[in-house]
């Protein structure tokens, strides 16, 4: 009997790392190795790893949606005004602040901590085109 062991987190950590499809099987390839269990037993191909992972994905997006169903914020506004870096004393970096506005609470995020909280391929769309 074949073992599911790719859990969110392990698809999350493989997201996080920016890894192919192709990459992402050597990875628990190598640790299942590592730790003498027979690697015959889990599945580790480059199809079931990528329908492993959408699998995950999915459920993630569908458990984010049903949290945020009745928490949506109520406006979202980025500001066009350049703030000047916090995170780093003698940076000459500007940011983008977006704000959230919710019933009680005003959460605010720097554009560039949004950016870099989204996939590197996401990012792109903010990047200037030469």
């Amino acid at each position: 009997m074949r073992k599911d062991f790719i859990t969110p987190k392990l698809v999350d950590a493989l997201d996080r790392c920016e890894l192919s499809m192709r990459d992402s099987v050597f990875i628990p390839e190598a640790t299942i190795d590592a730790f003498g269990c027979n690697i015959d037993e889990f599945p580790i191909s480059k199809s079931s790893i990528q329908r492993i992972r959408t699998e995950k994905l999915k459920e993630r997006a569908e458990n984010i949606k049903i949290d945020f169903q009745n928490k949506v914020p109520d406006v979202v506004t980025l500001h066009y005004k350049l703030l000047p870096d916090l995170s780093a004393r003698k940076s000459k970096e500007e940011r983008f602040p977006i704000l959230f506005h919710t019933d009680l609470k005003n959460n605010s995020l720097l554009f560039q901590d949004w950016i870099n909280i989204q996939a590197k391929n996401r990012r792109r769309l903010f990047r200037r085109r030469s």
